[in-house]
C-alpha cells in the first residue's frame, strides 16, 4: 500500500507521467492485475489510473468497487438501439494530460470514437487492448468491418494472445507496436491450495463420491449453451462404453445445469455438484485426469496448467482468445467436433499413463508461463515501448 500511496501523491504533485485505462467494468479477477501493474509503473516512474464504471442491470460480469489510490470510478451512461448496446463512459476531462490512455477494443464504446479523433492531449498515445476481432467468429459483417477498418489507428495495441496478435498483423498493423500480453489470472491462491490438498483428502473425496478408479473427468464452469453441454455428456457416454469405470464430475451452475442434473439422476458415475470456487476447487483438479470442456474455452485452461490437468476441447468457433495457449498433443488435446472422435481422445488418455503424463507435464511447463506476473511485466513493458516510441507515423503501412 505504501508504494500505491507514492503513486497518488506523486500524481498530485505532477512529478509522474499518468498511463490511463479506461475499462467499462472492473470484474473482481481483473483488481490483482491492476494492483500488480500499478506498483510495476510507479517503479518506472509512471502512475496508473483505471477509470472503471457500472455493468448495464442485471448483467455479468459485476463491477466492484475497490479502494486504492489507482481506481476512479464513473457511471456509464448505457442506450439499447435494437439488438445492440452502445456505452458513453463520461471520463474526457480526467484524461486530459495523460501520458498514454488504452481503452477496450470495442464497437459499443462511444468515447473510442473521440478519442480516436484525437480530441486529446497533443503528443499522448493511445492504445488499444483486446481481441482483434470477435473471438466467436470473424465475420465479415458491418461490426467486424468497423473493427478492422479503425484497428490501426492506435499507437499502440495490447493483444490478449498470440491469436489476436496473429490477427492484429493480419489486419497490417506493425509487428514493432504489438505487445502480447498472455492473458492470465491469479493462480497463486488456487496453486497453495492444490499444494495443501494431500493425498487423504482426495482419497476421502473419491470414497464419498463413490468413485473406484483414477479414470475421472473433470468439468468446471458455467453451464449454458456455448459450453456444449449436450455434447459433454454424449461424448462421456460413449468414453464409459469404452471405459467401464470412468466417472465424470460436473462443477458449474448455470441456465443448461438441468441437463446435468437429469444424466445424474439416471448415471450413477456422472457426479453434479453445482458451484464451486477459489480453493475449494482443489481436491476436484486432484481427483480429476483430464478436463473436459467442449466448448467454449477461456481462463478456465489456466487453471488445468496449474494443476496438471489437460484439456481436451474441439475445434469450434466459440473459444475465447486463451485457446491460444493450447498445444495440441503437448499440454491438451483439441479433436474435431465429433462426439466419437471426442471420446476417443479422452478414453485414451484414460487408457494410456504414457500420454496422460506427458500431457501432464507440458500442462506445468505452461504454467510458468501464462501467470499474472509475467502479465504484468510484459504489460507494462508495452507502455514503456510505447512511451519511448519516437514515431509519429500510423501503426499500419
Amino acid at each position: 500500500m505504501n508504494g500505491l500511496k507514492t503513486v497518488r501523491d506523486a500524481r498530485r504533485a505532477g512529478r509522474m507521467p499518468r498511463v490511463v485505462i479506461v475499462q467499462r467494468i472492473l470484474p473482481h479477477y481483473r483488481v490483482g492485475f491492476f494492483a500488480a501493474l500499478a506498483e510495476r509503473l510507479c517503479r518506472s516512474g509512471l502512475a496508473l489510473q483505471v477509470i472503471h464504471g457500472q455493468e448495464y442491470p442485471d448483467t455479468v460480469p459485476r463491477s466492484v468497487t475497490v479502494e486504492a489510490p489507482w481506481a476512479w470510478r464513473i457511471r456509464n451512461v448505457y442506450w439499447r438501439v435494437g439488438s445492440r448496446e452502445l456505452v458513453w463512459q463520461p471520463c474526457a476531462p480526467l484524461l486530459r494530460d495523460a501520458a498514454m490512455v488504452i481503452v477496450e477494443q470495442a464497437n459499443r464504446l462511444l468515447l473510442n470514437y473521440l478519442l480516436l479523433a484525437r480530441v486529446r492531449t497533443p503528443g499522448s498515445r493511445l492504445g488499444f487492448w483486446g481481441h482483434g476481432c470477435n473471438m466467436q467468429g470473424c465475420g465479415d459483417g458491418w461490426e467486424e468491418r468497423l473493427k478492422r477498418m479503425l484497428i490501426g489507428r492506435v499507437d499502440w495495441w495490447f493483444a490478449y494472445t498470440e491469436r489476436s496478435a496473429d490477427i492484429v498483423r493480419a489486419a497490417g498493423v506493425a509487428a514493432h507496436r504489438i505487445t502480447v500480453v498472455d492473458n492470465a489470472i491469479d493462480t497463486r491462491d488456487f496453486a497453495a491450495a492444490l499444494r495443501a490438498t494431500g493425498g487423504e483428502e482426495v482419497e476421502a473425496l473419491r470414497r464419498r463420491l463413490g468413485i473406484g478408479s483414477a479414470r475421472v473427468g473433470l468439468y468446471c464452469g458455467g453451464l449454458y449453451r456455448d459450453k456444449k453441454i449436450d455434447f459433454l455428456l454424449q461424448a462421456c457416454a460413449l468414453v464409459r462404453e469404452r471405459v467401464r469405470d470412468f466417472h465424470l464430475i460436473v462443477i458449474g451452475d448455470g441456465p443448461e445445469e438441468w441437463k446435468v442434473k437429469a444424466a445424474a439422476a439416471t448415471h450413477p458415475w456422472i457426479h453434479f455438484l453445482g458451484p464451486k470456487v477459489g480453493a475449494e476447487r482443489a481436491a476436484y483438479f486432484r481427483l480429476g485426469r483430464a478436463l473436459l470442456i467442449p466448448g467454449a474455452v477461456g481462463l478456465a485452461i489456466v487453471d488445468g496448467f496449474v494443476a496438471g490437468v489437460p484439456l481436451f476441447t474441439t475445434d469450434i468457433a466459440l473459444h475465447g482468445p486463451e485457446i491460444a495457449y493450447l498445444e495440441s498433443g503437448r499440454n491438451g488435446v483439441m479433436t474435431r467436433h465429433a462426439a466419437a472422435e471426442y471420446a476417443a481422445a479422452v478414453a485414451e488418455c484414460m487408457q494410456a499413463p504414457e500420454l496422460h503424463g506427458r500431457l501432464r507435464a507440458g500442462c506445468l511447463a505452461s504454467a510458468r508461463r501464462y501467470t499474472l506476473e509475467n502479465m504484468v511485466e510484459r504489460f507494462a513493458a508495452g507502455v514503456e515501448a510505447c512511451l519511448q516510441f519516437r514515431g509519429a507515423e500510423r501503426m499500419t503501412g
